[in-house]
């Protein structure tokens, strides 16, 4: 599936990363679109601490 990673402050790509599987109990929803929301903003600008390669888009 296609994702926009964070992969150090100011370096955002669009990577294929594999489909997650759900675990028991976990169920699996497909998302059409997914925007950025402010925090992602911060990330990307090394305002708030981040782990190197975070995928970014939880706004669904």
């Amino acid at each position: 599936m296609c994702a926009i990673k964070l992969h150090a402050t100011g370096d955002i790509r669009t990577v294929d990363v594999d489909v997650p599987s759900p675990a028991k109990n976990e169920i699996l929803i497909k998302v059409e679109a997914a925007g950025i929301c402010g925090t992602d903003r911060h990330l990307y600008h090394g305002e708030f601490p981040s782990v190197p390669y975070k995928i970014l888009g939880h706004e669904f």
